[in-house]
C-alpha cells in the first residue's frame, strides 16, 4: 500500500514529504535503539539526551527539510515556512517578506564565497549575502524547465569557484547556468541509465533520473571514469525511483541509494549492498567521524560506524519519526530534522541513559555496580535494578520501622568472594542465586552508609551510629563499645589495614583499637568527606569533601587540594571512583574526570548536561573496561569512554555590531571611528556554542583601555567616558569543556578628539601662539624702548628743572646779597639768609635724588626760594602759602621740582612787570580725593599785558623753569595716562582790568613717578 501511494505521489510530481507530513509516524514512544551494550547483542531501551527544538523557541516551522551549519557557525534550517538561523540564543527566520522567492526550502548550500544558498521546491534559488537575501538572477532559466521536473534533487546543488551553478532536477537531468546565464543540460542524464550520479570534486555528487525507462538502472561517473550498472548486478527489480542520494566516504568510495536500496562503489564495483532497513532511504550523510547516517522513510535513522553497512554495531535513533537530515556540528553534537516534528539535539549520541520513563524502578540512581554483563542500580527509595541482557528485574528493599522506606546508599563488589552486597538504612544484603538475601539479621538497625572490603577478611560498614566490622555475617566489631557512635559518611583501609573515616567534624584514623582525630592537623582534614580512597600510585588519600573539592592527605602528612579553581566542575563531591590513572569524581554540578599525568600534574575533563549527561547532580560513577556507569538523579547514564566525545572545538565568536549612544555604527577601513562627545560605546558579539544553549562565558577586554579580561555571560558591554584615543575590543567565548575561543573576535575603536586636541589645531594654536608671543613680546620690547626714551626725557627735564632751580644767575644774585649784609656788618641778616640759602641747597640736591618728594619737603624748598628771592628783589613782593593746617596732605609725594617754576614764573612775569614793583603770590594745597590741587595765583599784570610788554621792549624772556615743568607733566600724562593736569585762568578786576594770574595743577595722590 505504502509503495502504491509513494508511486501515486510521483506521477502527479509532488514529492512524498509534502503528503507524509500530515501523516503520523507509528507508535507513540520517543524512543531511541541502542544496540550491543556491555557486549551483548540484545536490545535495550534507552535514550541519549536530547533537546527538543519546535516553533515553540522560534523555529520557523515544525516540518524541516535540511539541518546545515554554515562556516562561521551558525545552524540553519529548511522548513516548508521559509528558512530559520540559530545562533545557539535565538531565531532569526527568513520568509518571503525576507526576500525568499519560495517558502518551502529543501536544502542549503555554501558556496566558496561563503554565500548561502537555498534550493526550494519551486526550483527558484536565493543566497543570503551580506545581511539580505539575494535572489538569483537567472532563475527564468530554470522555471524555463520546472514543468517538466518534480523538483530539485536533494543534496545534488554545487557552485564552482566560477560561479557555475549546477544542480540535479528530478526527471529531467542535470543542468548547468554559468555565470553568463548561459544554460546547459548535461547530457549524461539522457543516455541510457535511469539513475545518474556525477562527481563534480571536492567529494560533490549531483544525482539526477531520467524522464523514460533505461537499459541500465546506474550511470555513476567518479570524476575520471564512467560505469554503468544493469538493475541485475544492482540486484533490484525494474523501478520508477522516488528518492536517490549520493555521497562519498573517507575512502574514495561512493555511497549511492535508490530507494531502499544502498550501494557501496569502489573502483567501479559494487563492494557492499543494504536493501533491509527500509522501503525508501530519505537521508544519507557521512560525518566528519566516518559514520555514515541513513535515514528511513519508515522512521528512524540509523548510524553505521566508520561506513560499515554490515556492521553489529548500527544504532537506531528517533525511530518513531522521519528525519528528513543529520547534521554533525563543529563541536560534535548531531541535529535531527524531522518531518513533523521541529528538530532534535543529541550532545552526545554515545551516552545511553536509563530512566523510570524505560524501566527503572526510580530516577534518582545512589548506587552502580557493573559485573558480569549485569549492572546493579541502587535508588533512593530502597529499590534496586539489575539490568541483564535487556531485561530489567527489579528488587525492593523494606523496612519494618514505622518510615516504611529504606534508601539504597552503596553497593559493593567483593572481588574475592564474588558477592555483590547491598548497603541501605536498615539492611546489609547480598545476591545470590539471582535472590537477594540479608548479610545480618533485620533486628539489628545498622542505618548502613557506606560498606567496603577488608585487607584482613569481612567488611567495614559505615553507618549513622559510628561503624562495624562483619566477619562470617556477624559483627566482629561496634565502635560503639568504644565510645564511638557518630555518623560516618565515608572509609578507607590503608595497606597496613587502619582504617581512616570521615565524620561530621572531618577525619578519623582507627588503630589497634585507638581512635586519633585528624583533622587537627590541617583544616582541609576537618572537612566532611562523602568518599575516600588510597591511591594505589603514592598510598596518599584522597578524600572527596562537601565544599572543598578533593583533598589529598600524603603519605609524608602533607595536604593538598583539587578544587573548582583546579578545573572541578564542583567544590561539592558525592564520590571518588579510582580506575588506573584516572580519578572520577561525581559532584552536585557533573562529572570531572581527572587524568594523571604524574604524582602532581593532571588534567581535568568535565561532563554535564551540555555533553549529554540527563542530570548535572552526579550521584555516583563505576567504571569497568572502558564503560563508565553514572548515576544521576534523573537516571543511570552509560558510555563507553573511550568513544567519548569530549567538546574541544574552541567556539567561534565575532563582533555583532557597535551602537554608539543607542545608534550603530558601521567600521570605516576597519574600524569604527567616533567623536570624542559620544562617549556611551556597545560592543554586541555572539559565541557559537551549541552545548552551552545560550549559557556562554565570554571574556573581553578593551586595549588601550585595560589588558586584564573581564567576564560575562551577557552578549554585550558597554563603556562610556573614554577618553580619545585608538582602542581595539576583543572577546572570545568558552565552550562546554572550558575551552576558549583560539582568536578573539575584535574591532578597532577610534575616538577622534576635539578639535582643539587635533594635530592640525594644535599647529594652527602653536603659530597662532608664537605670533601673539612675538607681537607681545615686540610690543613689550617697544613699550619698554618708548617708557624708557620717556623716562629718559622725564629725568632729562627734571635735571633741566634742577639747573633752572640752582641756575648761576640765581646762585649770583643770592650770594651777592648776602655779601651785601656781610659787608654792612649785619651779621644776623647775612646769617640768615646764608644758613637759608645752604638749606635749600641741600634740600634741592636731596630732592633730586628721587623721582617723587613729600609735599612737606617741596613746600619746605619752595619756601627757601622765596624767602631768598624777596631778600634779593629787595621785598617787591610778599608770598603766602596755605594748606588749611592739614598735616596729612604733607606727607603726599609729588613729582619732584613740580610747584617751583610756576611759582618763579609768577613772580618774573607777573609781578615784578608791575609798575609799582609791589605785589603778593599765593600758594594754596587743597586735599580733593584722589588728587592735591595746588593753585599759585598772583597779583601781577596777567599774561597779555605781559606778553605785550615784552613785545614792546623787543625782550621776549620765556621762563624756562616753568617750560621745563610744563613739558615733564606732558611726559608724565603720556607714560601714566593724563593723569596730570594743569589750567592757566586770567584773573580780572571788576573794571575788567587784568589783576593777575591762577595755575592750578592736579597731581594724583600716592603716584610713584619717575
Amino acid at each position: 500500500m505504502l509503495s502504491k501511494i509513494k508511486n501515486y505521489l510521483a506521477k502527479l510530481h509532488i514529492p512524498y514529504f509534502s503528503f507524509a507530513r500530515y501523516l503520523k509516524a507509528g507508535g507513540s514512544a520517543i524512543g531511541f535503539m541502542l544496540i550491543g551494550i556491555s557486549g551483548g547483542h540484545s536490545q535495550i531501551v534507552s535514550q541519549p539526551v536530547t533537546r527538543h527544538i519546535t516553533v515553540d523557541e522560534g523555529l520557523a516551522a515544525s516540518e524541516v527539510y535540511h539541518v546545515f551549519q554554515d562556516s562561521r557557525g551558525y545552524i540553519w534550517f529548511g522548513t516548508n515556512n521559509g528558512v530559520s538561523r540559530f545562533n545557539g540564543y535565538e531565531f532569526e527566520n527568513f520568509d518571503l517578506v525576507s526576500g525568499l522567492p519560495d517558502n518551502t526550502v529543501f536544502e542549503i548550500y555554501e558556496d566558496y564565497k561563503h554565500r548561502i544558498w537555498f534550493i526550494p521546491f519551486s526550483g527558484s534559488l536565493s543566497y543570503y549575502e551580506n545581511g539580505e537575501i539575494k535572489s538569483y538572477r537567472y532563475n527564468s532559466k530554470i522555471v524555463e524547465h520546472l514543468p517538466n521536473s518534480r523538483g530539485p534533487s536533494k543534496l545534488s546543488f554545487f557552485v564552482d569557484s566560477l560561479d557555475n551553478v549546477s544542480f540535479g532536477l528530478k526527471d529531467f537531468g542535470i543542468i548547468s547556468i554559468d555565470q553568463e546565464g548561459i544554460y546547459k543540460h548535461i547530457d549524461d542524464s539522457n543516455t541510457d541509465a535511469q539513475v545518474v550520479v556525477r562527481s563534480v570534486g571536492s567529494g560533490k555528487f549531483l544525482v539526477s533520473d531520467s524522464h523514460e525507462p533505461r537499459k541500465y538502472g546506474l550511470f555513476y561517473f567518479d570524476g575520471r571514469q564512467s560505469y554503468r550498472f544493469t538493475l541485475s548486478e544492482l540486484g533490484i527489480k525494474p523501478f520508477k525511483p522516488i528518492y536517490f542520494y549520493a555521497q562519498q566516504a573517507k575512502d574514495g568510495s561512493a555511497f549511492i541509494t535508490i530507494d531502499g536500496n544502498i550501494f557501496r562503489i569502489k573502483d567501479g564495483r559494487v563492494v557492499s549492498h543494504n536493501h533491509s532497513i527500509t522501503q525508501s532511504v530519505i537521508w544519507i550523510s557521512i560525518d566528519a567521524d566516518n559514520n555514515l547516517w541513513v535515514s528511513a522513510f519508515e522512521g528512524g535513522v540509523y548510524m553505521f560506524p566508520n561506513c560499515d553497512l554490515e556492521s553489529p554495531e548500527r544504532l537506531c535513533f528517533l525511530k518513531d519519526y522521519q528525519v528528513t537530515s543529520v547534521l554533525r556540528d563543529d563541536e560534535g553534537s548531531y541535529w535531527f530534522s524531522t518531518l513533523n516534528d521541529g528538530v532534535f539535539y543529541v550532545p552526545d549520541h554515545q551516552i545511553a541513559v536509563f530512566s523510570k520513563e524505560n524501566g527503572l524502578s526510580d530516577n534518582r540512581a545512589n548506587a552502580v555496580y557493573a559485573k558480569d554483563g549485569k549492572i546493579y542500580v541502587g535508588f533512593e527509595m530502597g529499590f534496586v535494578d539489575v539490568i541483564e541482557n535487556g531485561q530489567i528485574t527489579h528488587y525492593k528493599l523494606s523496612s519494618k520501622d514505622n518510615i516504611g522506606i529504606t534508601y539504597v546508599r552503596d553497593i559493593y563488589g567483593d572481588t574475592l568472594t564474588g558477592r555483590v552486597l547491598v548497603a541501605a538504612f536498615g539492611h546489609v544484603a547480598y545476591f545470590e542465586n539471582n535472590k537477594l538475601k540479608k548479610l545480618i539479621p533485620d533486628s539489628f538497625n545498622l542505618n548502613t552508609r557506606r560498606i567496603i572490603g577488608s585487607r584482613g577478611g569481612g567488611y567495614w560498614l559505615a553507618t549513622a551510629k559510628g561503624f562495624y566490622k562483619i566477619e562470617n555475617n556477624r559483627i566482629a566489631y561496634d565502635s560503639r563499645s568504644d565510645g564511638f557512635n557518630g555518623m560516618v559518611f565515608s572509609m578507607a583501609e590503608d595497606y597496613k589495614g587502619d582504617l581512616w573515616f570521615n565524620t561530621v567534624n572531618g577525619l578519623w584514623r582507627y588503630s589497634d583499637s585507638n581512635l586519633l582525630f585528624m583533622g587537627s592537623e590541617n583544616q582541609l582534614l576537618a572537612k566532611i568527606g562523602h568518599s575516600m580512597f588510597f591511591s594505589h600510585r603514592d598510598s596518599s588519600l584522597w578524600i572527596g569533601t562537601n565544599g572543598a573539592g578533593i583533598v589529598i592527605y600524603g603519605k609524608d602528612g602533607k595536604v593538598s587540594q583539587i578544587s573548582a579553581a583546579d578545573g572541578l566542575v564542583s567544590n561539592s563531591i558525592h564520590y571518588l571512583f579510582p580506575e588506573g590513572n584516572r580519578i572520577w569524581a561525581a559532584t552536585r554540578q557533573g562529572l570531572s574526570i581527572l587524568t594523571l599525568v604524574n604524582d602532581t600534574t593532571y588534567n581535568i575533563q568535565n561532563l554535564t548536561v551540555l555533553d549529554g549527561l540527563p542530570s548535572n547532580e552526579v550521584t555516583t560513577v563505576f567504571v569497568m573496561d572502558g564503560m563508565a556507569y553514572i548515576g544521576t538523579n534523573k537516571g543511570l547514564a552509560i558510555l563507553n569512554y573511550s568513544n567519548l566525545g569530549f567538546n574541544h572545538t574552541p567556539p567561534k565568536i565575532e563582533v555583532l555590531g557597535v551602537f554608539v549612544d543607542g545608534r550603530p555604527v558601521a567600521p570605516v577601513n576597519g574600524a569604527v571611528q567616533i567623536n570624542y562627545s559620544s562617549n556611551v560605546v556597545n560592543f554586541s558579539y555572539i559565541g557559537l556554542a551549541y552545548r552551552n544553549m545560550g549559557n556562554i562565558l565570554y571574556r573581553y577586554r578593551l586595549m588601550g583601555l585595560d589588558s586584564t579580561w573581564v567576564f560575562t555571560r551577557s552578549t554585550s558591554c558597554i563603556f562610556s567616558n573614554l577618553k580619545p584615543g585608538s582602542y581595539t575590543f576583543q572577546v572570545q567565548a568558552q565552550n562546554s569543556n572550558g575551552i576558549w575561543s583560539s582568536r578573539s573576535a575584535s574591532i578597532d575603536l577610534i575616538i577622534r578628539p576635539p578639535f582643539w586636541e587635533r594635530f592640525w589645531f594644535i599647529i594652527l594654536a602653536a603659530t597662532i601662539l608664537a605670533g601673539t608671543v612675538y607681537a607681545v613680546y615686540s610690543l613689550r620690547i617697544s613699550e619698554i624702548k618708548r617708557r624708557n626714551e620717556l623716562i629718559n626725557s622725564i629725568n632729562l627735564y627734571k635735571q633741566q628743572s634742577l639747573r633752572q632751580q640752582m641756575n648761576p644767575h640765581f646762585i649770583f644774585n643770592t650770594l651777592n646779597s648776602i655779601q651785601y649784609f656781610i659787608l654792612e656788618r649785619d651779621t644776623v641778616s647775612s646769617h640768615k639768609y646764608l644758613t637759608k640759602f645752604a638749606r635749600l641747597m641741600r634740600l634741592t640736591l636731596d630732592n633730586s635724588l628721587s623721582p617723587t618728594v613729600s609735599l612737606r619737603d617741596e613746600l619746605e624748598a619752595l619756601r627757601l626760594y622765596l624767602d631768598l628771592e624777596a631778600l634779593r628783589l629787595e621785598g617787591k613782593f610778599t608770598y603766602s602759602i596755605d594748606y588749611n593746617d592739614d598735616e596729612s596732605i604733607l606727607n603726599n609725594k609729588i613729582p619732584t621740582l613740580m610747584i617751583q617754576p610756576f611759582v618763579e614764573n609768577a613772580i618774573w612775569h607777573g609781578i615784578m612787570l608791575k609798575k609799582e614793583k609791589s605785589g603778593h603770590v599765593w600758594v594754596k594745597i587743597a586735599d580733593e580725593g584722589s588728587r592735591i590741587v595746588c593753585t599759585i595765583r598772583d597779583d601781577g599784570v596777567g599774561r597779555t599785558k605781559a606778553q605785550r610788554i615784552q613785545e614792546q621792549t623787543g625782550k621776549e624772556y620765556s621762563s624756562r623753569g616753568f617750560q621745563i615743568t610744563k613739558q615733564r607733566i606732558e611726559l608724565l600724562n603720556t607714560l601714566y595716562g593724563e593723569k596730570f593736569s594743569i589750567k592757566f585762568i586770567d584773573l580780572f578786576d571788576d573794571m575788567g582790568n587784568a589783576s593777575g594770574t591762577l595755575v592750578s595743577i592736579s597731581i594724583p595722590k600716592n603716584l610713584d613717578v619717575v
